[in-house]
């Protein structure tokens, strides 16, 4: 039931799976942030632009939408609710690949700031924390192709 309180269902129907596995499907062909895009869903209730802006062809997420909209009509929770619950599931922030590396290259200079920023940040990874806005958004260009082995 973890993938389907992610995208706001409480109860179980036939096809959300199906739901679930579509969207999934459709996030690794846009190439779309798994976590932003979950987290971006539950605003999608009354704003869907920052979801869109996640996929490289928005108008491709139509057709999931429209269905995920028609199955939410099944649910008995409000939208208030339903984006209450769905932030707790779905993570604003996550240790990223990028972050890692930034607070690395400082702690290298003896700067452990960006070491205590994150630990912080990543301790309520489910509130929205305006200071930390900057995780939360797509890595900078910087970070493209960035892999962080366990011996770095």
């Amino acid at each position: 039931g973890g993938l389907r309180q992610k995208i706001g269902l409480t109860t179980q129907q036939d096809g959300d799976g199906e739901l679930v596995n579509d969207l999934l499907k459709l996030m690794a062909e846009q190439e779309a942030d798994f976590t932003l895009t979950f987290r971006r869903l539950a605003e999608a209730l009354t704003d869907e632009a920052p979801l869109r802006a996640l996929f490289t062809d928005p108008a491709a997420l139509n057709p999931w939408l429209a269905r995920w909209r028609a199955r939410l009509q099944h649910e008995t929770l409000g939208d208030a609710e339903r984006r209450a619950r769905m932030r707790r599931v779905n993570p604003r922030y996550v240790l990223r690949n990028w972050m890692a590396e930034s607070a690395i290259r400082r702690a290298r200079e003896h700067d452990f700031s960006e070491v205590a920023a994150l630990r912080r940040c990543l301790q309520s990874p489910y509130d929205d924390q305006p200071e930390f806005a900057h995780y939360a958004q797509l890595p900078p260009d910087w970070a493209n192709g960035l892999e962080v082995s366990c011996s770095s």
